[in-house]
């Protein structure tokens, strides 16, 4: 099918809103809490010690979001702060409830996802792995946005993980 590029962005942009809302939906219900939660419980278990700075920013929170989050995750016992460098800072490790939980989030995400895909041949998967990586391997532009593109991905499930390798092509300083 050729589709003029206004069409193309156009389905993209709704292809987009319903891949996010089925994970969204999925994510949420294993968790049992929506918003940033899920997503927080993956970064933590994928960057063991991570800061509350540093998860904040990754997940695009203010200060006092990251902290209303930590201390939800805390409270539900899914996260531990552990001291940090300095006596103000301490370091986020999920515990094994935590890890529990991140493990199921992943799991509904991989099982919605696979879903989404079931309509498509062998050779429309390859195709759209192939548009996927060219869309994504450009993006990285420093650590962070690394972090933000893949903050609820699997990461044992992409070996070549086209967004590491586009963050890497950059080279030591990053700049494109």
């Amino acid at each position: 099918m050729n589709v003029p590029a206004d069409d193309a962005s156009n389905l993209l942009g709704a292809l987009s809103l319903l891949i996010e809302g089925t994970v969204r939906a999925a994510v949420t219900a294993e968790a049992g809490a929506a918003g940033a939660l899920p997503e927080a419980l993956v970064v933590v278990k994928d960057q063991p010690g991570a800061t509350a700075e540093w998860l904040g920013q990754v997940l695009g929170l203010s200060q006092p979001g990251t902290a209303h989050l930590v201390r939800r995750l805390v409270q539900s016992g899914w996260i531990e702060r552990r001291p940090g460098s300095d006596a103000r800072s301490y370091r986020l490790h999920l515990t094994a409830a935590g890890l529990r939980i991140a493990e199921q989030v992943l799991r509904a995400r991989r099982q919605v996802l696979t879903e989404l895909l079931t309509p498509l041949s062998a050779e429309q998967r390859r195709q759209l792995t192939d548009i996927a990586t060219a869309l994504l391997r450009p993006q990285p532009a420093d650590e962070r946005c690394l972090a933000r593109l893949c903050r609820l991905c699997d990461r044992s499930a992409c070996p070549e993980c086209p967004v590491y390798a586009g963050y890497t092509d950059r080279g030591p300083d990053n700049s494109g």
